[in-house]
């Protein structure tokens, strides 16, 4: 629904100092129909307009004249608690860190991709999207049990609380009781999920043909595959095989799991305190797994969890990346 068919507009400002820059971005965001945007050249100037206006969000450049991004964050959080969306050409994780302690709630590399903003605005307020939200359909891929819902899970059980439906598919069984194991966390998370017959988990092909077909049967709009900055074989070739089959998804986000490595650079981060007790209760069906897989440990998940929070008001978060993020 546009704002023009009996919705309120989004107010969103813009600071930019480049003109062409500030153009194209007004331009993504008002051919949506969803938006009313107005532009400050200066952090200066962008806090004036804040005190005298009403906005949803504030778009910003970090290297401004004067007063720069990263003061404009901290002085906007000081007066209130709009989201800030940071806009950036740098891509070095400590600037990143910079930016998220002066307060900045969401990061997007330049160029920036119009899918990749308009999803992070819409997660960062999903409140203001309720026609959005209406038939939303999530898909997690998963390598091995219990990988989505450690990864992210909180993020998921969010998703389900606004209704969405989600199904997870998980590429080996690791056994029938791993298997089982993952179904009882699926339906306590609240998410449907399938397992690769036994028969063909070890089969590229087969697994690659489950997935299309699981995708264009779902037809989702929103979808979590594991990154390929990991060091488990199955795990990258996981991601490797969601590119074809998720190419016309929307919105696509990686998310870590136990091995990881430092190639993984998330630059979103979702808040997942309040229904980490669901995540809880997901992770508890892996109870006499704990010893082989203690990443499936609720006490592993809360401290990774918290560990993240510090990239978002020290909160329990979920890291993602997105795919123009990637080098």
């Amino acid at each position: 629904m546009s704002a023009s068919e009996g919705t309120s507009p989004i107010r969103i400002l813009i600071v930019e100092d480049a003109i062409d820059q500030a153009m194209f971005l007004r331009a993504m965001l008002e051919s949506t129909e969803l938006y009313e945007v107005d532009w400050a050249q200066d952090g200066g100037r962008a806090l004036q307009m804040y005190s005298e206006g009403e906005y949803h969000f504030v778009l910003t450049d970090l290297n401004l004249p004067g007063m720069d991004g990263f003061d404009l964050t901290r002085e906007l959080k000081r007066i209130s608690d709009v989201p800030v969306l940071a806009i950036t050409g740098y891509t070095h994780q400590s600037y990143f860190e910079s930016a998220y302690r002066a307060g900045v709630d969401a990061l997007i590399n330049k160029p920036v991709d119009r899918d990749e903003l308009l999803g992070r605005l819409q997660e960062l307020r999903p409140d203001l999207y309720p026609a959005a939200d209406a038939g939303l359909r999530v898909f997690a891929l998963a390598a091995h049990p219990g990988d989505a819902i450690a990864g992210c899970g909180g993020t998921l059980a969010r998703h389900i609380d606004d209704g969405a439906e989600v199904m997870i598919l998980v590429l080996s069984d690791d056994g029938a009781g791993l298997a089982a194991a993952s179904r009882a966390a699926a339906d306590a998370l609240g998410a449907r999920l399938i397992s690769a017959p036994h028969g063909e988990a070890g089969d590229a092909n087969a697994r690659q043909l489950l997935l299309e077909r699981i995708v264009r049967d779902l037809d989702p709009n929103f979808a979590y595959v594991p990154s390929l900055g990991d060091d488990d074989v199955d795990r990258r070739e996981a991601h490797r095989i969601s590119r074809g089959a998720l190419a016309g998804v929307s919105t696509i986000l990686h998310y870590a799991t136990s091995t990881t490595t430092l190639d993984f650079r998330p630059t979103a981060f979702r808040d997942i305190s309040q229904v980490m007790p669901r995540k809880v209760a997901a992770l508890d069906q892996f109870a006499e797994f704990f010893g082989t897989r203690p990443e499936l440990s609720p006490r592993f998940a809360q401290a990774t969890a918290r560990w993240w929070g510090r990239f978002a008001r020290f909160g329990e978060v979920e890291p993602f990346e997105f795919p123009q993020a990637r080098g």
